[in-house]
């Protein structure tokens, strides 16, 4: 069955940084604009008046198991369900079919670039 999870169309999304600061990033529109899995992920479509995300910034990800591989998947917002609750099932594209995804309780945080970034007003 093909995946309906393989468009790769893609939208602008806001992530907010631990420290409250928004940057629009870029994700993959099947995935957050999903009825079902959507809020799971956090964020929220992002204007074009906020300030992209800066060069060498690490978004902060969480791991799930998905057909037997480990993905890291971006969590836009640190109240997302796949960041605060272990289990967590999504559907995801794996080698072009619609697999269960399961969050782990394995994350990666986020990293900055050695340069002080802060918010742009």
């Amino acid at each position: 069955m093909a995946s309906t999870k393989a468009d790769n169309n893609r939208v602008a999304w806001t992530y907010t940084d631990d420290k409250g600061n928004d940057w629009r990033v870029s994700a993959k529109a099947v995935y957050v604009n999903d009825v079902t899995d959507g809020t799971k992920y956090g964020g929220s479509a992002a204007a074009a008046s906020v300030a992209r995300l800066p060069k060498g910034y690490q978004m902060r990800k969480v791991y799930a198991t998905c057909g037997g591989k480990l993905l890291a998947i971006p969590a836009y917002e640190v109240t997302a369900a796949i960041w605060t609750t272990a289990g967590t099932t999504l559907t995801r594209n794996l080698n072009g079919t619609d697999t269960t995804a399961t969050t782990t309780e394995g994350t990666l945080a986020e990293k900055r670039p050695r340069a002080g970034i802060t918010q742009q007003s």
